[in-house]
């Protein structure tokens, strides 16, 4: 029964950390994405309300989505890399959606980024292959 399981607190504390390191990760991605998506579209500049927006829409989003992401392709992955390297990816991407000039492309780019960064990490942290003969002999002992 997993209530009486050691490891199910632990996975507890693992899923509750996922959750608000990446409502975190996605409030700071809405803070970094308000100034660049008012430049794209060439609209005044960002008002306080917009940013609380924008950082509470992205740290909802990415609350729900971070756990899922991390626990389903990038298990082997340190959190940390989880987080910055696709914020990283989704900054560079919007910022050259403002330095080409066409708004369209700050839709684009930052979510590209973002999923290069899951697939670079995912390619870079692969699961170990286990052959066929090797959970034999499991079975077998």
């Amino acid at each position: 029964m997993t209530l009486f399981d050691p490891n199910f607190a632990t996975h507890r504390r693992i899923k509750l950390g996922l959750t608000i390191s990446g409502a975190v990760a996605g409030a700071v991605f809405g803070i970094v994405l308000t100034p660049l998506g008012k430049i794209a579209a060439g609209a005044p500049p960002a008002t306080l309300a917009n940013y609380a927006w924008n950082a509470a829409v992205f740290a909802a989003v990415s609350a729900v989505v971070s756990p899922v992401v991390s626990w389903s392709s990038l298990r082997r992955v340190p959190l940390w890399r989880t987080i910055v390297e696709p914020l990283g990816l989704v900054v560079v991407g919007g910022t050259l959606a403002v330095v080409s000039g066409a708004s369209a492309l700050i839709l684009a780019l930052p979510p590209a980024g973002l999923v290069l960064g899951f697939v670079h990490l995912h390619r870079r942290y692969p699961e170990p292959v286990v052959r066929e003969q090797d959970s034999v002999k499991e079975l077998v002992r």
